[in-house]
């Protein structure tokens, strides 16, 4: 006679692995936004290091931004400005022979005076603009340069 006799496994030990992949995601800080940085806070994508670092190179973007926008409109000045002075020159033609011809020629002629003077500080005030863009831009890109992080979420 043969008894079968159910045999125990011996104890092991657990074996415990913990899987991790590296995950990583780009993004183009140049073209980040506000709204973006918000959600990335939101879903906790990003920690408050991060979060203030986006910021500060948001703001810096804003700073050049602004800069751009005036100096656009003392270019877009400088066109009226222009425009205004064809029309006086093709006033000032019209008038040979008129009897107004002395007054409104004295008029216009301080008209474009006037003018020209704006028309120079415009052009030294966009110079001073180009200058405040380039050294915001540069600032800007240092800015992106320094940035590095290494997070475990």
């Amino acid at each position: 006679m043969r008894f079968r006799v159910p045999v125990k496994p011996k104890a092991t030990a657990a074996l415990v692995v913990e899987e991790a992949k590296p995950l990583e995601t780009t993004y183009v800080l140049t073209n980040i936004t506000s709204d973006q940085v918000v959600l990335f806070a939101r879903e906790q994508s990003i920690n408050k290091t991060i979060e203030e670092a986006l910021r500060k190179i948001l703001a810096q973007k804003k700073v050049i931004e602004d800069l751009e926008a005036q100096k656009s409109a003392r270019e877009s000045e400088a066109e009226r400005i222009f425009d205004d002075q064809q029309r006086l020159r093709e006033n000032m033609k019209a008038l040979k022979g008129s009897q107004e011809e002395k007054t409104l020629v004295q008029r216009y002629t301080q008209q474009l005076n006037s003018q020209e003077n704006r028309l120079e500080a415009l052009q030294k005030e966009s110079e001073q603009l180009d200058a405040k863009v380039e050294s915001a831009q540069s600032e800007l890109d240092r800015m992106i340069q320094e940035l590095s992080f290494d997070v475990k979420l």
